[in-house]
């Protein structure tokens, strides 16, 4: 029985209440949308769809919990979760600011559950077409329900925060966790992110008119063509932050997914196959004084209406899909990072336990969904509060969001700090475990719900999961190697060694620049499940840790090589090739494809400006750095494409290693080996190939002998990377050796 709490506009039952239904089977499909009328019909249009197109799928906008329209009542239902919940009283609004909820409606707990659900006819809530503004007043051990709230607001409280860390607080509306969109951000209010605060000063004053509400808006499902099946090594993967990628170009809607749209074709152009798009869930841009890279997320399963050029109720998410199908269409997957480590919510402010930043999660179970003990937050993630991922129900709504997107045709997702979810411990207390945590059982609770998990040698219809494998602080923060097979991980040794090998060269032994080269396999057993990249969106980019000396304490290293431009370019150009010969999935930044700089900046997640914004206008004058670099990066990407055996999961145990004056540099040769002075290596694979490599960090010019060449062919320079122009055209044949540059590296092909 559904019971109307006072003050309410309207009270109603279901009884009294006449549901409108459709046609059974009934749908329409009108500019590649589609409605459904029934489960019967979604079966028969997605069916429809895999036939019409070879390699195609219907979005589903449906989530576990949250607010989903059910056709055959023609009503919404709405579910939330909450493990220590006494009563939940759903708030339904006629606009997202400025008055009191136009419906209060106490929710029922579903038996031997955590779930509390009612269900409201669309005639009451205003029709299909109008957009429902909702949030939650939640009452626990802390804050009991009483009959007479609405009359007395202190009714039932107890304390602002109690010995378990209950900080329910019904005066404090929740916004769905499951929202699909926030009608505003914290921020966008008069007293900005401040005022959701709670503290002993604040904790009776209702928030109800300035509160961020969930939007729920009926969406029409869409079709959307899938790219090609290949390997996740394979890809070439771009990070690029989606609003610096367009926002300089002229394009419709640049800075915004439809500005990200039309951006399809360039980024095609450049070599990449996968788009890494920092975080795109809902956050607010100006947490903190500025939150540009959005690693403080909100809503889940929200896309973020900043980067939407439609800013209207429900268009987020429909211009989201759109740039999913025109990445598609030109063959390019998309990634998204994913932050599950941490909320932008919960965290306490000046360290002191009765003053708590409030929006949501702590609102709707604090206990549930946050580390915490007797309220203090852990903070391993370094920015306020760890989710408790070790809870069932965090679990499944960590799954339901990951699902939801793979519903909207998102490809891969990179997990922000992602050894914090490896965790097990309900309590304060972390114990990391790869098999039973959510990071083992992820696969297994996606293919519950429809989505199936690749290997990153595995091709076909389904996602891949690339890990961050470690968190900022805490016991065994740092997981490299010890995530299970299907998921990828970003490589940091591979980071540190190909910048060290120009940088700081004479810290390098051949022994650790070999091991990445083969895809760090003493870490990451067969190599396959290595993310190999220089630089990411954190710390310097390509052209600035190249050019911008470092304070000695910074781990962001950089240096300028004393002013000498030319060295400059050369370990740039040497550092992208690295990255692109060594075994794993090659990930670059896509500013660091046309030299961008930030002028020295190391940390620019606060930047919304020219020092994030990217700049393609000089790219195509050769006779710049920027020209140079892009062209030298295209022309590498496709080198990799064009050689197989650079990318085929054996090719490691193929290669022969040779010193510079071309004898064998055998494995047991310590002295070699394990040499920082020894400076050069040389190396050819040997089944099904006609590659030699040469890459020296040492000071002087080398001669390097090369192997013998088959009968009838002849060894040919492709690419010195110490010449300004680094790729050959036409043919230069090479006899018997070749002198080598300093801190260059050299291919050449037999033919």
């Amino acid at each position: 029985m559904l019971i109307a709490i006072k003050p309410t506009i309207q009270q109603y039952g279901l009884k009294q209440t006449k549901l409108s239904t459709q046609p059974k089977n009934s749908t329409y499909i009108k500019n590649n949308d589609i409605s459904f009328g029934s489960l019967e019909a979604a079966n028969a249009i997605t069916s429809q769809a895999m036939i019409n197109t070879k390699h195609s799928m219907i979005t589903n906008s449906k989530t576990r919990l949250g607010a989903n329209y059910d056709a055959k009542t023609n009503s919404v239902d709405f579910k939330l979760a909450s493990k220590n919940a006494t009563s939940v009283i759903l708030c339904i609004f006629e606009n997202p600011k400025g008055e009191d909820a136009k419906l209060n409606i106490k929710m029922n707990k579903k038996d031997d559950s955590n779930i509390w659900e009612t269900s409201i006819p669309v005639d009451i809530l205003g029709g299909k077409d109008k957009p429902i503004y909702y949030a939650y007043r939640v009452f626990g051990p802390n804050w009991e329900f009483s009959e007479s709230y609405f009359e007395d607001k202190s009714k039932g409280y107890k304390s602002l925060v109690d010995d378990d860390g209950n900080r329910f607080n019904p005066n404090k509306l929740a916004f769905d966790p499951y929202s699909r969109e926030l009608s505003h951000l914290p921020s966008d209010n008069p007293n900005g992110e401040n005022a959701f605060i709670v503290n002993d000063k604040n904790y009776l004053e209702d928030n109800a008119h300035y509160a961020p509400k969930s939007v729920f808006t009926i969406q029409k499902e869409t079709i959307i063509p899938k790219a090609s099946q290949r390997t996740l090594t394979d890809e070439i993967i771009g990070e690029v932050h989606i609003k610096d990628l367009s926002i300089n170009e002229d394009v419709e809607g640049a800075g915004t997914y439809l500005g990200a749209q039309n951006m399809a074709k360039k980024l095609k152009n450049l070599g990449f196959t996968m788009i890494e798009f920092l975080p795109l869930n809902e956050f607010d841009d100006k947490q903190g004084g500025g939150n540009h890279w959005g690693y403080m997320t909100l809503g889940y399963f929200a896309p973020s209406k900043k980067y939407s050029h439609d800013k209207t109720a429900g268009a987020s998410l429909k211009e989201f899909r759109e740039m999913i199908k025109a990445f598609h269409k030109e063959n390019l997957k998309v990634c998204m990072d994913v932050v599950y480590n941490h909320t932008g919510e919960a965290g306490l402010v000046n360290n002191d336990i009765k003053q708590a930043r409030q929006t949501s999660f702590s609102l709707i179970d604090n206990q549930m969904y946050y580390k915490q003990k007797a309220g203090i937050y852990n903070s391993n993630s370094g920015c306020g509060n760890d989710m408790n991922v070790a809870e069932e129900e965090v679990m499944d709504f960590i799954a339901d969001s990951v699902a939801y997107w793979a519903h909207q045709g998102v490809d891969a997702f990179r997990f922000d700090l992602a050894a914090g979810l490896m965790d097990i411990d309900k309590s304060e207390k972390v114990y990391y475990d790869a098999s039973r945590s959510l990071v083992g059982k992820l696969s297994s609770m996606l293919k519950q719900r429809g989505i199936k998990v690749l290997e990153p040698t595995q091709k076909g219809d389904g996602i891949y999961l690339i890990a961050e494998p470690w968190t900022c602080g805490g016991e065994n923060s740092y997981q490299l190697g010890k995530f299970p097979d299907e998921w990828a991980q970003w490589n940091d040794i591979a980071r540190e060694t190909i910048k060290k090998d120009s940088t700081f060269p004479f810290t390098i032994t051949p022994r650790a620049l070999k091991n990445v080269l083969e895809g760090s396999y003493d870490i990451l057993g067969a190599g396959n499940k290595s993310i190999n990249y220089a630089y990411s969106h954190d710390g310097f980019n390509l052209n600035d840790g190249n050019s911008y000396k470092s304070a000695p304490e910074c781990w962001h290293y950089a240096t300028d090589f004393n002013g000498d431009l030319t060295r400059q370019e050369n370990a740039m150009k040497k550092q992208i090739a690295l990255t692109l010969l060594s075994k794993g999935t090659p990930m670059l930044q896509v500013g660091d494809v046309i030299a961008h700089s930030k002028g020295g900046e190391d940390n620019s997640y606060n930047q919304d400006n020219d020092t994030n914004y990217l700049d393609f206008s000089k790219i195509r004058n050769l006779e710049t750095r920027k020209g140079r670099i892009c062209d030298f990066t295209k022309k590498m990407i496709e080198f990799r494409k064009k050689h197989l055996e650079l990318r085929d999961g054996i090719f490691n145990k193929n290669i022969q290693y040779y010193k510079p004056d071309g004898s064998f540099a055998h494995p047991w040769d310590k002295r070699y080996w394990d040499n920082v002075n020894s400076n050069i290596i040389c190396y050819k694979i040997k089944d099904g190939s006609h590659l030699f490599f040469s890459t020296s960090s040492d000071e002087n010019r080398i001669n390097v002998i090369l192997p013998q060449a088959q009968e009838g062919k002849k060894w040919y320079l492709v690419c010195d990377t110490s010449r300004k122009h680094s790729f050959i055209e036409g043919d230069e044949k090479i006899d018997y050796n070749y002198i080598q540059n300093p801190h260059s590296l050299l291919i050449f092909e037999e033919r």
